[in-house]
């Protein structure tokens, strides 16, 4: 059995049109990857090895790392002039779930992010057309999951305000 107070639908409907006034809600971010073409690896293959020195026989550590230099080149120009945010995404991708962990030498942010994820590295007003960075990863996967070389793809994003 439904009870309406007197004025009850009317005053419900009332307020929810003020507060839409004056709390309207959010407008959600545009998404839109970033032309990074002129990005480039430094060391195209990354060499693994044991975190541990040696490896584990009890299978309890099976992570290898790795270490790869990116020199970064993002072609930021559709948004000169405007503010954003600039993500670091990491899609899931084989062999399995992948860790990443970088520093950044100019104007990005230092950060870490797992497969599947994205990561903010710049906030702000975008002065100039391209942004550029050297970022030195180091990649960490599960050894069980690698049975020969694969690629690791990654892109940046950005979400203007």
């Amino acid at each position: 059995m439904i009870v309406v107070s007197r004025g009850g639908v009317r005053s419900t409907f009332f307020l929810a049109c003020v507060f839409g006034i004056i709390w309207p809600a959010a407008a959600p971010a545009k998404t839109t990857t970033i032309d990074d073409s002129g990005t480039q690896a430094l060391e195209p293959s990354v060499s693994m090895r044991w975190r541990s020195a040696t490896p584990p026989r009890s299978g309890a550590d099976n992570l290898m790392i790795g270490t790869t230099t990116i020199r970064v080149h993002l072609n930021v120009m559709p948004w000169l002039h405007r503010s954003g945010r600039i993500y670091l995404s990491l899609p899931a991708q084989p062999p399995g779930p992948i860790g990443a962990s970088w520093t950044a030498q100019q104007r990005l942010y230092s950060g870490q992010l797992r497969s599947g994820g994205r990561v903010l590295v710049y906030a702000g007003p975008i002065t100039t057309p391209f942004f550029e960075d050297v970022l030195r990863f180091q990649f960490a996967v599960d050894a069980t999951l690698t049975r020969r070389p694969f690629p690791v793809n990654f892109h940046f994003e950005i979400d203007e305000d």
